[in-house]
C-alpha cells in the first residue's frame, strides 16, 4: 500500500500495473464499508469465520479482515495464558485466504500479515515473549493460505490448507479450489492433528529457520 504525500492511499502503483494486471487496489474506506455488510449472529464469529479474496491484491481486505479478527481475539484472551492467546492468534489466522496472480502482492500480503500478528502480540504480551514454534506456525500458515494462482482460469492449479481444531490442535486438509465449488469436496491431502505448536517446531526444523522467545519450557497439553 502506497500514499500520496498528502496521506491519501494511492489505487494504483503503476500505469503498467494497471495495464498488465488490471491491479487498482481498493481503498481503505470501501473495504471498511464492504466488511461491515457481513453478518455477525456472535461477537466471536469474527474469529472462526472463513474469509476467501480470490484477487487479493497486497492485501487491503486481507490485513482489515485479520484486524477485526484480531482486536476480538484481543479482547477475549489478551489477558489469558501465553499459550491460548497464541492458539487463537494462529486459529484466527488459519480462516483467512488469498489468492493472487503476480508473486509480488502475495509475498507483500504476507508480510503486512505477519507484521500485523508480531504487533499485535509485541503491543499485548511484550517483544520476545512467545513460545517457540508459535511465529513459525505463523509463517506457515500464511504460505499455504495466501497464495500465487489464477483463480478465474486456472482454479484447480490452486490448493488451500482447512485447519480442522481440536482441542489445542490442528488437523489439516488440502483442498484444490476449483473442487470447493461441489457439493461435498474431498481433499487432496490430509496431515494428522498436531499440536498447534509442534506444527511450527516442525517448520522450523524444515527451513532452518527460528524465532526464538524469551520462553523456552513448555508442554504440550
Amino acid at each position: 500500500m502506497k500514499s500520496s504525500p498528502d496521506g491519501v492511499m494511492r489505487q494504483i502503483k503503476s500505469k503498467d500495473r494497471v495495464r498488465d494486471l488490471a491491479e487498482v487496489y481498493t481503498n481503505e474506506r470501501e473495504v471498511k464499508a464492504m466488511l461491515d455488510l457481513i453478518p455477525l449472529k456472535k461477537e466471536d464469529d469474527i474469529i472462526h469465520y472463513r474469509y476467501l479474496e480470490p484477487s487479493s491484491g497486497n492485501g487491503n481486505f486481507l490485513i482489515e479482515i485479520l484486524r477485526r479478527k484480531l482486536n476480538r481475539v484481543n479482547d477475549k484472551y489478551a489477558h489469558k495464558t501465553l499459550r491460548e492467546y497464541e492458539f487463537y492468534i494462529a486459529r484466527a489466522l488459519s480462516t483467512i485466504y488469498g489468492i493472487d496472480i503476480c508473486s509480488e502482492n502475495v509475498f507483500e500480503s504476507r508480510a503486512r500479515l505477519f507484521t500485523e500478528i508480531k504487533s499485535t502480540f509485541d503491543l499485548h504480551k511484550g517483544s520476545f515473549i512467545y513460545t517457540p514454534g508459535f511465529f513459525s506456525l505463523i509463517e506457515y500458515i500464511l504460505n499455504t493460505n495466501i497464495v500465487i494462482g489464477d483463480s478465474i482460469n486456472k482454479p484447480e492449479e490452486i490448493i488451500f490448507t482447512e485447519y480442522k481444531v481440536n482441542r489445542l490442535e490442528f488437523a489439516q486438509a488440502k483442498f484444490r479450489l476449483s473442487d470447493l465449488t461441489k457439493k461435498s469436496p474431498q481433499p487432496i491431502d490430509t496431515i494428522e492433528s498436531k499440536h498447534f505448536l509442534q506444527i511450527g517446531i516442525e517448520q522450523e526444523q524444515l527451513t532452518g529457520i527460528n524465532y526464538e522467545g524469551k520462553q523456552r519450557y513448555f508442554d504440550f497439553v
